[in-house]
């Protein structure tokens, strides 16, 4: 059928392409309107003929338009899905980016944040399911929090031998995460600013 179509354009496309040149090179005279109206029917007799010799090719019966249906529904039920995936992926990446961004606002440092949620187009269906985040003090916090002091210690500790035991490095570690309260200060924010429950939530 397409071929048949692709054919017939082919051949309509170039008799009425061979028609405007003769039309321009016929001289004006008093039997150039009948000829006009002589090409005028040969376009015409172009448009029909094949149509009348094809009929075969034309009959709508021999046509399964079920199977056409089935296929035009399942390749559209495949692109609405693709699409709803890559919505809600992009609703997820946004949702990490923002409120790492606030956390980061609100004086910490996020090294990782991991959002699960569902993504509807009501937006009352939409639905923060968990928030996972990996947060150390910022280094303005650790500079407000050592005090004189600890300044004196770390000078001291430099001068021990570079010999340090898991325990020293432990404590290393533990003084670069943040406290309870600063824990509990960034759940309330995200109970608050997103709307979730704090069973949700997942910190350090």
């Amino acid at each position: 059928m397409i071929e048949f179509l692709s054919t017939w354009a082919k051949s309509l496309g170039l008799a009425i392409i061979v028609i405007s040149i003769l039309e321009m090179i016929l001289p004006n005279n008093k039997t150039k309107k009948y000829v006009r109206m002589i090409f005028g029917i040969y376009i015409i007799f172009n448009i029909i003929s094949p149509f009348i010799k094809n009929k075969d090719i034309l009959d709508i019966n021999t046509y399964d338009f079920n199977e056409y249906s089935n296929y035009t529904t399942n390749q559209s039920s495949l692109n609405q899905s693709s699409m709803d995936s890559r919505i809600e992926q992009m609703y997820i990446e946004e949702l990490e980016k923002d409120i790492t961004e606030k956390v980061n606002d609100l004086g910490f440092n996020v090294t990782t944040c991991n959002v699960y949620a569902t993504f509807s187009s009501q937006e009352e269906e939409s639905k923060i399911e968990k928030i996972e985040l990996t947060v150390t003090k910022s280094e303005e916090q650790k500079e407000a929090e050592q005090t004189i002091e600890n300044k004196i210690v770390n000078e001291i500790q430099k001068i021990k031998p570079i010999n340090t035991t898991i325990e020293e490095k432990n404590q290393d570690e533990n003084n670069q995460s943040i406290s309870n309260s600063d824990v509990q200060k960034i759940k309330k924010f995200l109970i608050e600013e997103y709307g979730v429950e704090e069973k949700c939530l997942k910190i350090n």
